[in-house]
């Protein structure tokens, strides 16, 4: 029997609705599968994420000392205030309110808390007042962090060594803050933000933990650095140099002290300076460490180095003499000058009257692959590693590339550039007797529970040194400097009762638009005191000074006051012996002249080196009869310097000519 047609279709109705029923029930278990197996892992991280939040704090950061341990710069913790939008709504009457708290606008205020997050910053290291007048407002959400903070507690103190350390990582930025940064860091501090089951933000006891100095579980600080740096020291100097470039009316100025036996920088100051607390308020150049990233032509305070080359080569000896062409000599196609014409000069008095000519034909002695590979010894041309960043190898190119007129300039000074640090660690090789030692600012290095992490101790000091010249040819080297503060260019470096040995330098600063020698000048005194054992070696430079521009006049006088009140400072000027005042015969007693031993008004002085003009010119002075040889310079002298004159008649000098 057939079925009718429209009997047959509420059939096919229920077949076709089991089988979509079918359908959803295997995509719904596909899909159950999918999240319970497969993505499980994702929405587990996912829940995580909206239930917590971590933030990494900065760590707390190491103490910088001063070499007696006087704090440069430390950490300070200071509240932070953050609020919680999404889920703390703050209410409009407020705003005004918790604005004024904060010291900020209620517009700046109003974006902040406007944001869908559940953590953000309100605004951070507010003052503890700031902080307090939030506290009191009980705003639902609003709450505080403790963060650290670097303070400078002396302020411009010793800049451009320290650096600064900044944001909210708080990481370093310049000086041995960048440096030494990894050290100083230490353990970051991480806090989680959990929200409970209503969705309330809350600061797990991390936050607390984190805090608490005493606690087993608190991230250990950053190491601690002992520096070489003398706070007092560094006083004095970053005042003497801000007088002498502003009375000199110049551009900036730089002085580097170090220790000659050791390399450690006992101050260091680039003047105009800046407040490490506050580096954003001044220009960028203010920021920038001149002594080890600036390379500059040394000028006349180079020649030390030529002289030094070739006498420790024995090329030239001190006694000979060199012709100086009466002020012009031809070189190539140039002519060199020297500020004032000279015949005859002794080698000392090369160097004592700063003569360009005399110096090339010194240099010219030598030999340009000799004097490059003593210029090399002392470090010019090759970083001296000192461990501030950014430091410069300054200019100096191979000797195969010189040009005739190219090695006569660089034997005074130009066509070389060379940077402070350079040049005061090389002169320190003079003065201590010819090594040359690594120059550094950061004596030790310790970790919270004072383990020594770091010492540049004698081991590590001699390791990073080396002889450049004999001792004999640095002893001859500072005998000539000494000359040049008592008889030469450099008087006005000069200290009562006290030895001082030095250089000047007048170097002209090449034009950057023309490339050529203008007529900006950089002034410097390079020096050290007591100069028969110095305890420290002193570079100044004065960047274009106007009017009197000569190092001479410039730089050498802010060298004397430095020096001068460093040796008071460290206890070792020199002590004059005061003679007792001459006894006077009494009346009837015969007149005979009273002679005291030692005295060197009764000794006869060195005439050696001097030329017969000059030689004659101490004899009437000193009231001596001299009977004279040949003719040049004295190269003999009978009897010998230091001889009592009670014993001489006559003095006989032997003067051979130039070589």
């Amino acid at each position: 029997m057939t079925t009718p047609l429209d009997e047959r279709k509420p059939n096919a109705r229920i077949l076709f609705v089991a089988g979509l029923l079918v359908l959803c029930f295997v995509a719904l278990g596909v899909r159950l599968a999918d999240l319970t197996i497969l993505q499980n892992s994702e929405l587990a991280a996912r829940a995580q994420r909206q239930q917590s939040k971590t933030l990494r704090m900065a760590a707390s950061r190491g103490s910088i000392l001063d070499s007696h341990r006087r704090t440069l710069a430390h950490t300070i913790w200071v509240p932070s205030v953050y609020a919680s939008p999404r889920y703390h709504q703050v209410s409009g009457e407020l705003v005004p309110q918790l604005a004024m708290a904060l010291g900020m606008s209620e517009a700046a205020l109003e974006r902040r808390i406007q944001r869908d997050k559940g953590f953000v910053w309100l605004r951070r290291n507010v003052t503890t007042e700031q902080a307090r007048a939030v506290e009191r407002l009980r705003v639902p959400g609003v709450g505080r962090i403790m963060e650290p903070r670097r303070r400078y507690p002396r302020g411009e103190l010793a800049a451009h060594v320290l650096g600064t350390a900044a944001g909210s990582e708080l990481r370093g930025r310049y000086g041995v803050e960048l440096r030494y940064d990894r050290w100083m860091r230490g353990e970051d501090t991480v806090i989680h933000l959990e929200r409970d089951g209503r969705g309330q933000t809350m600061l797990t006891r991390a936050i607390d933990q984190a805090r608490r100095h005493d606690s087993d579980d608190a991230p250990a600080p950053g190491a601690t650095l002992e520096l070489t740096i003398d706070a007092r020291l560094q006083a004095l100097v970053e005042r003497e140099l801000a007088k002498g470039v502003e009375s000199a009316r110049a551009e900036s100025g730089t002085v580097v002290v170090m220790d000659p036996h050791s390399g450690a920088v006992l101050a260091l100051a680039n003047y105009p300076t800046y407040d490490p607390n506050a580096p954003g308020s001044v220009e960028p150049g203010h920021r920038r460490n001149r002594s080890v990233t600036d390379p500059v032509e040394p000028g006349s305070t180079f020649k030390a180095f030529t002289l030094a080359a070739a006498l420790d080569a024995g090329a030239v000896g001190v006694e000979d003499v060199v012709d100086c062409e009466n002020g012009a000599f031809r070189v190539g196609r140039r002519t060199i000058h020297d500020d004032h014409a000279y015949d005859l000069l002794s080698v000392p008095e090369v160097l004592q009257y700063s003569s360009n000519i005399g110096t090339t034909k010194i240099a010219r002695s030598l030999g340009a692959d000799r004097f490059f590979s003593y210029l090399k010894e002392f470090g010019f041309g090759r970083v001296t590693a000192v461990d501030l960043p950014g430091e410069s190898a300054g200019i100096l190119r191979g000797y195969e590339r010189w040009a005739e007129i190219d090695f006569a300039n660089i034997s005074f000074g130009q066509g070389v550039a060379v940077t402070p640090i350079q040049l005061t660690s090389a002169f320190g090789a003079i003065a201590n007797g010819g090594v040359l030692y690594q120059p550094y600012v950061v004596a030790r290095a310790t970790d919270d529970d004072g383990r020594v992490l770091f010492d540049w101790d004698d081991e590590k000091r001699q390791a990073a040194s080396r002889r450049v010249v004999r001792s004999e040819t640095a002893a001859a080297v500072v005998d000539m400097l000494q000359r040049v503060v008592s008889d030469g260019t450099g008087k006005k470096a000069g200290i009562a009762g006290v030895g001082v040995a030095g250089k000047t330098g007048t170097a002209q600063k090449v034009d950057p638009e023309t490339r050529t020698y203008g007529r900006e000048r950089l002034a410097s005194f390079i020096g050290f005191a007591p100069a028969e054992n110095p305890d420290l070696v002193t570079l100044v430079m004065i960047d274009n000074p106007k009017g009197i521009t000569y190092g001479g006049l410039v730089a050498a006088p802010v060298f004397r006051e430095i020096t001068s009140q460093a040796l008071d400072h460290l206890g070792r000027r020199p002590r004059l012996e005061v003679s007792p005042p001459p006894v006077l015969p009494a009346a009837g007693v015969g007149t005979a002249a009273v002679h005291f031993e030692g005295d060197a008004a009764e000794m006869v002085p060195s005439f050696l080196g001097l030329s017969l003009k000059r030689a004659l010119a101490r004899a009437r002075r000193d009231g001596l009869e001299v009977e004279v040889r040949g003719h040049g310079f004295v190269r003999h002298q009978d009897p010998a310097p230091g001889t009592s004159r009670q014993s001489v008649s006559k003095l006989r000098l032997l003067l051979e000519p130039s070589v």
